[in-house]
């Protein structure tokens, strides 16, 4: 049964990529849920989904377990979304050549490019000086703020730490011995205490940020292995803050793409 299993995903792989080479122009009009797809498989084989490899003898899947170790979250991370780099990066370049609305993807040390919101969360791409460097959750958008549901305004904003000692400063310190304070987004209109932190669906936040290795784009959205794209998140905004280098973040809402006048990727 499982070879079974195996064979038939094979099967509708090679399917579906005969349509796209019979009909190239299918491509540039679903792309962006081909990224949240990427991310689905991805998450998937974090919870142990591995019945494919199982049918052909192959190892298994390590679990989606958040006290694993960097390096081998990273190595997944790396194989997982190799195509995926490649075309956001293309965006990147062809972003800083094409500004949106004046405005190159560089004028800001981070970039988030939100590409999704089903009317509950928002997906995005968080690009590190022009890299692309993890997903992110957001909550969704909406005409009238409901107090920790809606999510932030599109914008130009500075992220520094928020030197207080609250008790959830205190509890990220314990498990977190890199951790000093938190990540915030300042001056946000109508918003306030707005951070970029750990979570994985819009349960998990009040309007702020979450920071993923993995995404879910299915019926219910949601993002995976945030630890290790935190802590590495963390760490270099951090040093940058403790050499005085200002730090500032560029959202763009989901209708970048279209501003941006690409018509393919």
């Amino acid at each position: 049964m499982k070879r079974f299993i195996g064979l038939l995903t094979i099967a509708l792989v090679i399917v579906i990529v005969l349509i796209f080479v019979t009909n190239p122009e299918l491509l540039n009009k679903v792309w962006l849920y081909i990224i949240g797809f990427i991310g689905y498989i991805v998450m998937l084989g974090e919870k142990g989904v591995s019945v494919v490899k199982k049918a052909f003898g192959s190892d298994k899947i390590p679990p989606d377990n958040l006290s694993q170790n960097i390096s081998n979250e990273q190595g997944v991370r790396e194989l997982s979304l190799t195509e995926l780099e490649k075309k956001v990066a293309e965006v990147a370049t062809r972003l800083n050549n094409d500004p949106i609305e004046g405005k190159a993807l560089g004028n800001g040390t981070v970039t988030i490019l939100r590409y999704l919101d089903d009317g509950e969360s928002t997906l995005g791409l968080l690009f590190l000086r022009n890299q692309f460097f993890a997903y992110t959750l957001e909550d969704t958008f909406r005409a009238e703020k409901i107090h920790g549901k809606t999510r932030i305004p599109e914008g130009f904003y500075s992220v520094d730490f928020l030197k207080e000692q609250t008790p959830k400063t205190l509890a990220y310190r314990n498990s977190r011995p890199w951790f000093d304070y938190h990540l915030e987004i300042k001056n946000v209109p109508n918003f306030s205490n707005i951070y970029i932190h750990v979570g994985n669906t819009h349960e998990d936040t009040k309007g702020c940020i979450l920071i993923a290795d993995g995404v879910n784009a299915s019926t219910s959205k949601s993002v995976a292995m945030s630890r290790q794209a935190y802590e590495r998140f963390y760490k270099k905004i951090s040093s940058l803050l403790k050499s005085n280098e200002k730090v500032n973040i560029q959202i763009y809402d989901e209708d970048w793409f279209e501003k941006s006048k690409m018509t393919t990727i």
